[in-house]
């Protein structure tokens, strides 16, 4: 059986290109530099991989996240991320 860390949780999607927030739980200011993809989980016990184009500091506890295949609003809307 493959195990997940939990990173965090999206809470909002920013802007009009469909990035979104991360609220993260690891306990300390990050860029998440070198992260390739997350995997995100769709329903109970179903995860999905997506990989990411970019992410930059929002806070100590949050990030901004830019997932390929995301690239309006309203798709970061439909897929429930935010």
């Amino acid at each position: 059986m493959t195990e997940y860390f939990k990173l965090g949780k999206f809470v909002a999607v920013y802007g009009l290109t469909g990035e979104l927030v991360l609220k993260h739980e690891l306990r300390k200011k990050t860029s998440l530099k070198g992260l390739k993809n997350v995997f995100i989980e769709q329903a109970k016990n179903s995860f999905l991989p997506w990989f990411i184009e970019s992410t930059k500091i929002k806070n100590d506890e949050e990030v901004y996240m830019k997932l390929g295949g995301v690239n309006t609003r309203e798709d970061a809307l439909r897929k429930r991320f935010g």
